[in-house]
């Protein structure tokens, strides 16, 4: 009994063996080639690529109106009444505002009276100095007194065309109590209330104080401009006559055709950019003065630039780099010279070779020499 219990015990005892064995061996197998697998990185990979040959150059700037005029009373009085307010469009020389001006009626009055006594005065001095023209031939009277009334009769002359002129001037000031529009636009201000005391070149309160503010504004918008600071790297491209669009975030998928109208022809020293000016057609007045508005210049580069996505680069205190997974798996930091900034990508002016393999966010894992494992390709559709 006790041998054959022996042998069953044996039997039994292989039987374990025999499971528990491989067991133990494919346990170590997986565990060794779990360690190998996580000793590689995985990564994932985009391909350098390059910039289209024409790509856009986007600017910021502001839409401003191609006149712009305070318009400030002229001549002393009271408001009698306004017949536009902001926002009404006006024609050239349409009236505005009317001013009562009584003192300087009743000077062109004066003035116009004073016209006639003058001439009264011419009349007879010119009366008086023939005749006496006409005595001195007989001897009757001194050339010292023929000159006397000639010299009365230009004085006479003088004075008609003194008070002449005085009358014109008073019916200038006249006509300033008509205040117009000096050319076609759009009313934005108008700080003038019926009532108001105003004088020449400003407005007063009802109370007498003085202040500075115009009547009316009129900005003309038929054609408006955008003033726009463009890079040296760019300035080959704002020539007058060339053309660029104008984008307006809340009018989308509207692009206004504008021309370049003129340059500084002198670039700023402090940030090395040339002052240019955008004139826009803008019949319908949809493009409002104080708009902000990008400009857009079309770039033609026969050898474009390399783009890369902007979640490749590591940014360092000796400059940016990128992560490039070589041929054999490991992986190497290249330091790149930086050109524009797109927001999700940026353009690689030197350092970086066009067939480079670049990898995505890269992590602390990822160090110099290191060897990674690539996934699948992320396609770069930008």
């Amino acid at each position: 009994m006790k041998l054959v219990g022996g042998v069953v015990a044996l039997f039994f005892m292989v039987l374990i063996a025999a499971g528990i064995v491989p067991r133990l061996r494919d346990a170590r197998e997986l565990k060794a080639e779990s360690a190998s697998v996580e000793s590689t990185v995985e990564v994932t990979v985009v391909p350098v690529k390059r910039a289209p040959t024409t790509s856009d150059l986007l600017l910021p700037g502001s839409i401003e109106s191609l006149h712009e005029s305070p318009i400030y009373a002229r001549t002393a009085g009271y408001v009698e009444r306004w017949t536009t307010d902001i926002g009404a469009h006006v024609a050239a020389g349409q009236l505005l505002a009317q001013i009562q001006s009584p003192e300087i009626d009743q000077q062109s009055e004066q003035a116009k009276a004073d016209l006639g006594q003058l001439q009264a005065n011419l009349n007879l001095a010119k009366r008086t100095a023939d005749r006496w023209v006409l005595l001195s031939r007989d001897s009757v009277v001194t050339p010292q007194e023929v000159d006397e009334k000639q010299a009365a009769y230009d004085a006479a002359v003088a004075n008609l065309a003194s008070g002449e002129a005085n009358y014109k001037r008073l019916e200038q000031l006249q006509s300033f109590e008509r205040v117009t529009a000096p050319f076609a636009g759009v009313v934005t201000s108008r700080s003038v209330d019926v009532g108001n005391l105003v004088s020449a070149g400003a407005t007063l309160g009802g109370t007498g104080s003085g202040s500075s503010r115009p009547l009316f504004t009129v900005a003309g918008t038929d054609t408006v401009r955008v003033y726009v600071n463009v890079p040296q790297s760019a300035m080959a491209l704002v020539r007058p006559g060339a053309a660029a669009d104008i984008l307006v975030r809340e009018l989308p998928g509207n692009a206004f055709r504008g021309i370049i109208a003129r340059n500084a022809r002198a670039l700023d020293a402090a940030s090395r950019t040339l002052l240019t000016e955008v004139q826009i057609p803008n019949p319908k007045g949809i493009l409002l003065p104080g708009m902000y508005v990008e400009v857009r210049f079309a770039v033609t580069d026969s050898v474009p630039p390399l783009i890369v996505p902007a979640n490749t680069l590591v940014i360092r205190t000796d400059g940016p780099q990128v992560a490039i997974v070589r041929a054999n798996h490991s992986v190497h930091y290249q330091k790149i010279q930086l050109g524009r900034d797109y927001g999700d990508r940026v353009e690689v002016v030197g350092g970086l070779d066009s067939d480079a393999q670049l990898v995505v966010n890269p992590s602390d894992d990822i160090r110099e020499g290191v060897q990674v494992r690539v996934l699948p390709l992320v396609t770069d559709t930008k």
